[in-house]
């Protein structure tokens, strides 16, 4: 993104849990500090000119409040926990206002039990979501038009994110300020507030969403089978047939839905499993060759440094510089 400004806005309400609402303001002071420039411009936005009781027991003041005019290019829907009924009805301005906001552009980030008002506002329907787990059956039956995503932390749909915990929230603020800022800007920061970004889930399938944004059935029932067999011998003429098109009429369909050939999606699938794995193993960088479905070391390398810019063994290091460190003691 192109812009030299963001306007964040973090929507407080009772019953709103402030350790998602400061922290992602800290992340992005911290950035602005780094850039020098007041690259982010955020604003705790209340209901109404009056404090919110938060969570904690405390009154939370608002900066601004929904009632006066303002676009936004980041919503932020901070963590929620109490009576949902009640928090609807005692706020029926919210779903219309976050509307408003989306339509205009707005990225909308939903932290933990915070996406529902994204749910509340219609935004989700037909959408994939994911919310914290003691919300999901109540959200199930409270929004059936969502499809909600039990094991995905974290999951992004039509420039809707949403997260499943804690650990994920931060993750997500994170990969918040990769999305507007940069990988490096990202990197560095988590190295600067030593944040482990480093989970026991795989962001696979997160970081390639936007793929999934389109209508054809066909191509996502396809797209379903690559995503938990990319590590596999692909054949794409048998994956053609079993969704019921010829070779011809598959490749022509997915690229015209994805922006990519079925090819080259694999090679991103292999590659977003490849990072994960760099980040998150010790795994030699063949061994995760092999893991991600490449039998050619040297193709592996290509592929991935035509997708990312970067080698594998460049990645891991800007990425997860502890990793060399400790290589480094271990071999010393």
């Amino acid at each position: 993104m192109a812009k030299l400004g963001w306007r964040v806005a973090l929507l407080t309400y009772d019953g709103v849990w402030t350790s998602s609402v400061y922290p992602a303001l800290d992340l992005f002071q911290s950035v602005n500090l780094r850039r020098m420039t007041q690259l982010f411009s955020s604003e705790i936005i209340s209901p109404s000119p009056d404090p919110v009781l938060a969570f904690n027991g405390r009154l939370l003041a608002g900066d601004n409040h929904i009632g006066n005019p303002g676009e936004y290019d980041l919503v932020i829907l901070p963590h929620f926990w109490g009576d949902f009924d009640k928090t609807i009805q005692q706020y029926p301005q919210l779903p219309p206002w976050l509307a408003h906001q989306y339509a205009n552009g707005a990225v909308i980030a939903g932290i933990n039990g915070g996406i529902f008002w994204a749910a509340e506002a219609g935004l989700l329907d037909l959408r994939n979501a994911t919310t914290h787990w003691r919300h999901l059956r109540e959200f199930k039956v409270r929004y059936p038009n969502v499809s909600w995503q039990e094991n995905q932390a974290l999951v992004e749909d039509g420039e809707i994110y949403s997260s499943n915990g804690q650990n994920a929230g931060m993750d997500l603020t994170i990969y918040l300020v990769e999305k507007f800022c940069g990988a490096d800007i990202a990197a560095g920061l988590a190295r600067d507030i030593t944040y482990d970004s480093r989970r026991n889930y795989n962001l696979t399938l997160f970081n390639i969403a936007g793929l999934r944004q389109h209508k054809d059935p066909g191509i996502h029932k396809a797209q379903e089978w690559l995503d938990n067999h990319y590590q596999d011998e692909i054949i794409f003429e048998n994956l053609a047939e079993q969704v019921g098109m010829s070779k011809r009429t598959f490749i022509r369909r997915f690229q015209k839905a994805t922006g990519n050939k079925p090819t080259r999606y694999l090679q991103r699938l292999r590659v977003e499993a490849a990072k994960h794995h760099l980040i998150n193993s010790d795994d030699s960088i063949k061994t995760i060759s092999l893991n991600v479905g490449y039998r050619d070391f040297g193709h592996f390398s290509e592929v991935f440094k035509s997708i990312t810019e970067l080698s594998p063994r460049q990645f891991r290091s800007r990425f997860r510089p502890a990793y060399k460190d400790r290589r480094n003691r271990d071999h010393a």
